[in-house]
């Protein structure tokens, strides 16, 4: 009790968000990860449990969930902790922390919850749409599933065998799989995919959790063979067979392969291209290699969704990241908790100020810092003081740094808090007294000085990608990824067995997990789709892909620049734009290929006004690039329902190579929505600038063993160099080369590398090179 009420009074004064009613009950006995025999640790501490249980049901408390291996912990719904807490057997009690992240935070991060109060609220979140799930089946019992008040439609519930129909309910509506064994999911992975497009919104071990479609039918297609778990065309095909047959609205595919050579003249690649033809949305996973080049084929084509991930991993960062040498770390002033990055110009306020300290207003000139940031020294006033004033000449952030004043610190080193009361104060970071003079003397020394000031957060908009996302262009140049949406890390369900990486990789024995891959941005995407088809019927396949697509939030990395368009696509999603915006642009991206500096190209862009009334759209362009497109028109005026045409012409006489991209922006006048149209155009020419290890077999080769590798060159704009051949070069462990050779059958425009381990077990290590591009690679053999 004593613990338990220093824990409460801690939460108390530091603001921590807690669950009312439900708690942490830790029992004595230690948890399974502790003990030398897992498995029978795990079933005694289900015998303790279980004990317990009963005891906690006398007091009118609620097991919701268990814990045995990382925790030896019961999940308890009661009134308060001190029902629970002097129970024989407990060990500790503690509320549970309300988390804003994973899977929670992916949600506001897209304007989910925005989106479900715009269509009528989480009830009607896909209400009536079914999703498909093409992966590896789903695990029926967990509560992500349960049917609740739903009820399969007339003609439902579909399945492919009798035992498969005894799994279905009024949530999970099909149930597919293509062996002799049924939908169940044996490697955890279609269930993690099917809770994060469309689970029903439920309790976990880390709070309340939901599904983007949380009121979507489901569709379960097991195409993974139960046999070795590989997931093979043929077995897919059959599935995208039945997809169309069970009637399906939109279809999830988080698997795939690298770019090999597109998907324009192939079997599964026509046929998933009908599925679009049959107005059926087909979402896929863009893919985890990182590089140019390397989004999945099927992803790859026009119609499809192509999904790519950003992170959400929380920043805790406080920093002043100048443009010209290391980030130093400081402390925020007190008015700051969370807060995006600031960034402009460093300005000395000596300049104005001979004192340094900023504490007479008058002493700056109407508008002489504005959209600076401002470098002063402590001392001679408070920090509000300090703040005011600069804010009051234009200044957007502040840099304090510490003084020689010995009565304040003797060293000048030390770190200090800065007081600032009111909430609406422009942000300041304080820095020790070596780092301000640092400061200064980069201010004398390099021209245009910019510095950034990072500040915790994690609620706002993503900032980076995930650095295993597949970028484009695809490999016939189109742009993709589409957009991306978070895919590290994500919070979801998974089997509840014991993880295992090679038989079992998303497990866990609470039945959640944290994970990542566009595996699960994909999902994300889909359930935003069975949104807003549900919210907005009947428009046509590629009017609901322009909403998803061309709504995207812009995305901005740290540094304030934009994300490349063939890494972000259009940028992250945001369901509540796409519920809301009143205009569908085709197509939803326009690349103009690749080709030399002197270019001529145009194409046509197409707008309908999927709004309720009529309004007119504004056309403009947003880049920053040297070379941009010509618009034919500046606006169009469309009554709702009817569309307008107008050409996007590139033209130029002489560029450098490199890739030049933006946007085309198609604003609403009335309402404000927007349509950001990526378009892209490489020129050839440039050197090489990165590498790119497609494939290599054996993964484990032993010593003396051959080893096959493919390697794709590319220049700056994402294109693939297939004339210059790398020179392989030995480092150490006795590797040697065995052949180069140009790739024409398994990746075209790479090369196939023949090395042959050394006969010593370790590191062989080698380097690739093509010009100025070198590269060093080690495969260590046992």
């Amino acid at each position: 009790m004593r613990f338990l009420f220093a824990f409460l009074l801690a939460g108390t004064v530091f603001g921590q968000s807690f669950v009312p009613g439900r708690f942490l009950v830790e029992l004595d006995g230690l948890p399974a990860m502790k003990a030398q025999d897992m498995g029978q640790r795990r079933s005694a501490i289900e015998a303790e449990q279980a004990t317990m249980e009963g005891a906690l049901r006398s007091r009118r408390a609620l097991v919701v969930a268990r814990v045995s291996t990382v925790a030896n912990v019961l999940v308890v719904q009661a009134a308060n902790a001190q029902q629970l807490a002097g129970l024989p057997g407990v060990k500790r009690v503690e509320p549970v922390e309300r988390f804003d992240l994973f899977l929670m935070n992916a949600l506001p991060i897209h304007h989910v919850p925005e989106a479900w109060a715009a269509t009528g609220g989480m009830a009607n979140a896909g209400k009536g749409i079914k999703i498909a799930i093409v992966d590896t089946g789903i695990d029926m019992t967990h509560p992500g599933f349960a049917a609740g008040d739903m009820t399969a439609p007339e003609g439902y519930p579909l399945a492919s065998s009798d035992e498969n129909l005894a799994l279905t309910n009024g949530k999970v509506i099909v149930a597919r799989s293509f062996d002799s064994a049924p939908v169940t999911d044996f490697e955890g992975h279609g269930t993690a995919v099917a809770m994060t497009a469309a689970g029903v919104q439920h309790e976990s071990p880390r709070g309340t959790i939901s599904g983007v479609a949380p009121a979507a039918w489901i569709g379960a297609y097991r195409v993974a063979d139960f046999a070795d778990g590989g997931i093979y065309s043929d077995t897919v095909l059959q599935a995208l067979d039945w997809v169309v047959r069970d009637g399906m609205d939109v279809v999830n595919m988080s698997f795939g392969s690298l770019g090999r050579f597109g998907s324009s003249h192939t079997i599964y690649g026509d046929a998933v291209r009908g599925l679009t033809e049959r107005g059926i949305i087909v979402v896929r996973a863009a893919g985890n290699t990182a590089g140019p080049m390397t989004v999945d084929d099927t992803a790859s084509i026009d119609s499809v969704i192509a999904v790519g991930a950003n992170s959400a991993t929380v920043s805790t960062a406080t920093q002043v990241v100048p443009s010209a040498g290391p980030a130093m770390d400081g402390t925020a002033s007190t008015n700051i908790t969370e807060h995006e990055p600031v960034s402009g110009p460093l300005a000395d306020i000596s300049v104005f100020d001979s004192t340094g300290f900023a504490c007479d207003g008058s002493l700056f000139p109407a508008e002489s810092l504005t959209g600076s940031i401002a470098l002063l020294e402590r001392g001679g006033c408070d920090f509000e003081s300090k703040l005011a004033n600069l804010a009051a000449a234009g200044a957007v952030g502040a840099v304090v740094f510490n003084t020689a004043d010995p009565s304040y610190d003797k060293s000048g080193e030390a770190m200090v808090s800065m007081i600032v009361d009111n909430p609406n104060q422009i942000p300041g970071i304080f820095v020790p007294r070596s780092k301000g003079l640092d400061l200064k003397n980069l201010i004398a020394t390099v021209e245009d000085l910019q510095v950034q000031l990072r500040f915790p957060f994690g609620k706002g908009a993503p900032r980076s990608l995930a650095t295993f996302s597949s970028m484009g262009p695809s490999v016939e140049l189109l742009i993709k990824p589409d957009l991306v949406a978070t895919g590290q890390p994500v919070y979801t369900a998974a089997l509840k067995e014991d993880y295992d990486p090679d038989y079992c990789p998303v497990c866990d024995p609470s039945g959640y997990i944290s994970t990542q891959g566009t595996s699960f941005s994909a999902p994300l995407v889909a359930g935003a789709a069975a949104v807003l088809k549900s919210a907005r019927p009947g428009l046509s396949v590629n009017e609901y892909r322009s909403l998803l697509i061309d709504s995207a939030s812009p995305f901005v990395f740290l540094d304030n620049t934009a994300a490349p368009v063939t890494s972000a696509g259009a940028g992250y999603l945001n369901l509540n734009s796409a519920v809301t915006s009143t205009v569908a642009v085709a197509p939803v991206s326009l690349s103009f290929g690749s080709g030399g500096g002197t270019v001529d190209l145009s194409k046509e862009v197409t707008v309908k006004n999927v709004g309720g009334s009529a309004t007119t759209y504004s056309l403009s362009l947003e880049s920053s690039d040297t070379l941009q497109p010509v618009l034919s028109g500046s606006e169009v005026t469309l009554e709702p329902g009817s569309t307008a045409s107008f050409q996007v012409s590139l033209a130029s006489g002489g560029t450098d190579a490199g890739a030049y991209q933006g946007f085309l922006k198609v604003t609403d006048t009335q309402s404000g929505a927007v349509a950001r149209v990526p378009y892209w155009y490489a020129v050839e020419g440039g050197p090489a600038t990165t590498m790119t290890i497609l494939d290599y077999s054996p993964s484990s080769p032993k010593v003396n063993s051959t080893v096959w590798i493919y390697l794709r060159v590319h220049d700056k704009a994402g294109l693939a160099l297939g004339t210059t051949t790398p020179l392989v070069v030995p480092v150490s462990g006795g590797v040697t080369v065995l052949g180069v050779k140009s790739s024409a059958t398994l990746f075209p425009n790479s090369w196939l590398i023949q090395l042959q381990m050394g006969p010593q077990s370790g590191a062989n290590v080698f380097r690739f090179e093509v010009g100025d591009l070198k590269r060093t690679y080690s495969i260590t053999t046992p």
